[in-house]
């Protein structure tokens, strides 16, 4: 599906930062354009995902702090499992 390029976006940039992307894309065998683009937007749809999906309310956030804040429980069939485990690592049994 092709795609319209209408938008613009002009950048001030130092130009050892300059350097830098240009050899990063040159690395990537990419024009400066597509390097930085593609970078951007994988930083754009990192950002929009935590927001959107990672975002807790005042309500999640108290429990988790309670949560953290609460002494461990000992779940036998874990300690069970690592025991095992432990004991094949260290030739035992």
């Amino acid at each position: 599906m092709p795609t319209s390029k209408s938008g613009r976006l002009n950048l001030r940039i130092a130009p050892e930062s300059l350097n830098t992307i240009r050899e990063a894309a040159a690395a990537q065998q990419q024009d400066l354009s597509s390097f930085v683009l593609g970078a951007a937007l994988d930083r754009a749809r990192s950002v929009l995902a935590e927001e959107r999906l990672l975002k807790l309310t005042p309500h999640e956030v108290n429990q988790l702090e309670s949560a953290l804040d609460r002494e461990p429980e000992v779940v036998p069939q874990l300690r069970a499992v690592l025991r095992r485990v432990s004991s094949r690592e260290s030739g035992v049994g």
